[in-house]
């Protein structure tokens, strides 16, 4: 009889590994750091680059007006970090002023990083990579980013990933510099790691996959880009394993299905939601990993991207999902989102080639795409 049982149990075993995915390996599991000393991009070769560029956009993008050295050095803000909600109602609708002015000290901080990271790449300059990394050191040493609660302010939570990837992002751009001092680096890195911590530390629901949106992809890219800084293959290991979960959640259409519950605001957030997602690809690419390509549940990252184009193109599409008008499309007019630059640099054509028409800046990527990723000519 216990022979029997026994022999009953390990069909039962292998299905239940199976369903935990304990017995199917991940398609970035033997995905390593090969170069923590690597940006987004190769910051030098895109500085040779640049110095024969002729395409009118990338040449506006060198007429950089400010860097770090002539920016406001904004000071950390002290005592606890509470940010009020973005929105003033659950998570769409009117947007709430007092957190805009809760992060203006924080949105000057990514500012100057990035600028100083942008007059870095174009000109070489040893005096911004010195002043991006004084300015990260006041931080640093003030403890910045690591005061708050999820449960008292969840917008503080969300700003973290927002700055910390626009500073670890800009860091990377500059931090070989020779006139950095190596122990200022150190310090520099010890606590961009802290924060990074502190800041999973706080999710309320670490296990919760079904909860992850575009947020959990921010983090993700905070853990990538510090993870590649401080040479942390754990770290960068769970951004990789959270870009496939990201993958692997789309409906069948391509969208991202927490983001399309947003209301009127559903298009932009399939877009928001891309921004790190493409920035995590862009930092595997440079260690060896094409995330591009990577498939999960039948979907690369593209079908999401295919998704936005084809509901900008057609808003119909969205009804399925919202029936508000939906606030955002890319081809509204407006500024694309600058994500696309690192996109279409990988994919030219339609319709990057009729949407891209002035330079794209957004300092929670590290400052100007542009400047970065445009075709030089």
């Amino acid at each position: 009889m216990k022979r029997s049982r026994i022999f009953f149990l390990f069909p039962l075993v292998f299905l239940v590994l199976g369903l935990t995915g304990f017995a199917e390996k991940s398609p970035v599991d033997k995905a390593r750091i090969t170069d923590p000393s690597a940006s987004f991009f190769d910051v030098a070769a895109r500085r040779a680059e640049l110095a024969s560029a002729t395409d009118p956009r990338v040449l506006a993008a060198l007429k950089i007006k400010h860097g770090c050295i002539d920016s406001e050095q904004p000071v950390p803000p002290t005592g606890r970090m509470v940010i009020p909600h973005h929105y003033l109602h659950a998570s769409n609708g009117p947007t709430n002023p007092e957190e805009a002015k809760a992060t203006i000290p924080y949105r000057k901080f990514q500012d100057a990083v990035t600028d100083g990271a942008n007059r870095y790449v174009a000109t070489g300059d040893h005096a911004e990579a010195v002043c991006v990394a004084n300015l990260l050191a006041r931080w640093a040493a003030a403890r910045a980013l690591l005061d708050y609660s999820y449960r008292e302010s969840p917008q503080a939570w969300y700003q973290v990933e927002w700055t910390l990837s626009s500073i670890s992002l800009g860091f990377s751009v500059v931090q070989s510099d020779s006139a950095i001092p190596a122990e200022q680096r150190k310090e520099i890195l010890k606590w961009m790691h802290d924060v990074t911590e502190y800041m999973f530390d706080q999710d309320p629901h670490p296990d919760d996959h079904a909860r992850e949106n575009n947020h959990a992809y921010w983090r993700a890219l905070c853990a990538a880009s510090v993870g590649i800084l401080t040479n942390d293959n754990k770290l960068y290991h769970r951004a990789l394993e959270q870009y496939v979960r990201a993958i692997g959640q789309m409906n069948p259409d391509g969208s991202l299905p927490l983001e399309m519950a947003r209301h009127e605001n559903a298009l932009h957030y399939q877009s928001f939601a891309l921004t790190p997602l493409v920035m995590i690809a862009e930092l595997a690419s440079r260690q060896g990993t094409d995330l591009y390509s990577v498939r999960a549940n039948g979907h690369t990252i593209a079908d999401a991207v295919d998704f936005l184009v084809r509901a900008s193109a057609n808003l119909d599409l969205m009804k399925q999902y919202a029936s508000e008008a939906q606030t955002f499309s890319i081809f509204s007019g407006k500024k694309p989102p600058a994500w696309l630059e690192f996109w279409a640099a990988r994919h030219p054509g339609k319709p990057w080639n009729t949407l891209l028409t002035q330079p794209l800046i957004d300092s929670t990527i590290g400052g100007d795409a542009t400047l970065y990723a445009a075709p030089v000519k």
